[in-house]
């Protein structure tokens, strides 16, 4: 594994009440909770001084140091995985990933994810240090299709994931929802991991804030098109937000959608800054096959 490090971060009066690990991926851009918890139990984590466990509360007037060190996600084994590169240039890539695809590996899912298609098929993305998982700049669910930026160099990858922290970087969807949707809206509605299931969020007044557009571009027999901006970059936004206004997306049964072969959810188009001279990139995608399919057969029953 590697210990390199990079400089330490430190937080001054955390919010009082909350637990250890969940602050620590509230203020820590780009880690996974699974990471923050790994960093935690190596005792990377000091509280006043001193090592707490995940679960510790905080009491709101403590000093955080946490010393990053290189995700031991990163190290993994490379596998040959199906993703299409749409746009490839020194600095980063632009590519499709298929449905059913997990991002980078998490808990049981330790095999078969983009990440290590990424690494099988650029080695070079595992040569540089303390930055998490090499090249991943975002992610998408496992069953959400569409574009990702990938970054090539270390360099690439700090700036792209400065623009998503800074929320520069534009993201457009597709989804397929349950329900006629007859005008566009706004929908701000702050966004919390559910107590009891914990890989599941809801809409709490607690939550971390989140803001989603959407505008239907097409419908059909008790179903809508919509495109949809994200303003905010919160786990599972779009399916919280279509679910708790009552138009759940089209598959997902977690929140509440009818059942279908997939979330018919698509990452359509993205637009940011290229990481080396600064010029404004937008790329835009293709529907999958089972969207085509849908809008085809739902086309010919109206």
């Amino acid at each position: 594994m590697k210990t390199d490090t990079i400089p330490l971060k430190r937080f001054i009066n955390p919010r009082k009440g909350m637990r250890l690990d969940t602050f620590l991926q509230s203020r820590i851009e780009g880690h996974s909770r699974s990471f923050i918890q790994f960093l935690i139990k190596m005792g990377n984590v000091k509280v006043d001084g001193k090592t707490e466990k995940k679960h510790h509360i905080l009491k709101g007037n403590e000093e955080i140091s946490v010393n990053l060190i290189a995700d031991p996600a990163t190290n993994i084994k490379a596998e040959k995985v199906n993703f299409k590169v749409i746009h490839e240039e020194e600095s980063f890539l632009i590519i499709s990933k298929p449905s059913g695809i997990i991002t980078h590996p998490a808990g049981r899912n330790s095999s078969g994810t983009l990440l290590q298609g990424l690494l099988f098929k650029y080695p070079q993305l595992n040569d540089w240090k303390g930055l998490g998982k090499p090249g991943l700049v975002h992610r998408l669910d496992k069953e959400t299709s569409g574009l990702m930026i990938v970054a090539k160099t270390a360099n690439a990858q700090k700036i792209i994931m400065k623009q998503f922290a800074d929320r520069t970087v534009a993201k457009h969807y597709l989804a397929l929802c349950t329900g006629k949707v007859t005008s566009s809206q706004f929908i701000e509605a702050s966004i919390k991991r559910n107590d009891f299931n914990r890989t599941a969020f809801s809409v709490e007044a607690d939550g971390r804030n989140a803001k989603t557009y959407i505008r239907p571009v097409a419908q059909f027999p008790g179903k809508t098109l919509l495109l949809i901006k994200i303003f905010t970059g919160r786990t599972h936004q779009i399916r919280v937000h279509l679910s708790h206004i009552g138009y759940p997306v089209l598959g997902d049964i977690k929140y509440g959608g009818s059942p279908d072969t997939r979330i018919m959810l698509h990452s359509y188009s993205i637009g940011f800054n290229h990481p080396e001279n600064g010029k404004r990139l937008f790329f835009k995608t293709d529907l999958p096959e089972d969207f085509s399919a849908f809008l085809n057969t739902a086309g010919k029953c109206l």
